[in-house]
């Protein structure tokens, strides 16, 4: 297995063991914020309120989630306005940030 489907594999499965997450892809899986939410909530529980939040305050979901990222030192290689706007994220930056997040928790 590549290591791309490797990372994919693993956080996609401990983030879909959350309610209204179903990860398919490295782009539009992740449009809403709720997946990185998900994924983060599994490592940082404390952090993301998940059973909180919806996939229509797109822009909470990812202030919540890159900030939870960036309280133990994982800098957010995406923009958050870029992210809120587009419904198709360039799949390869979110596979780096999800690589970061994996490698961090992982390795």
């Amino acid at each position: 297995m590549d290591p791309q489907h490797a990372v994919f594999a693993s956080e996609a499965g401990a983030a879909q063991d959350l309610e209204n997450i179903d990860i398919t892809n490295f782009s539009s899986s992740w449009n809403d914020g709720l997946a990185f939410c998900a994924l983060l909530h599994t490592y940082l529980p404390a952090h993301i309120p998940y059973q909180e939040l919806n996939s229509q305050d797109k822009r909470r979901n990812f202030t919540l989630a890159f900030q939870a990222a960036e309280s133990v030192g994982i800098k957010s290689t995406l923009d958050i306005n870029e992210m809120v706007r587009t419904e198709r994220p360039d799949w390869q930056n979110v596979m780096l940030y999800v690589t970061a997040i994996y490698k961090y928790f992982e390795t």
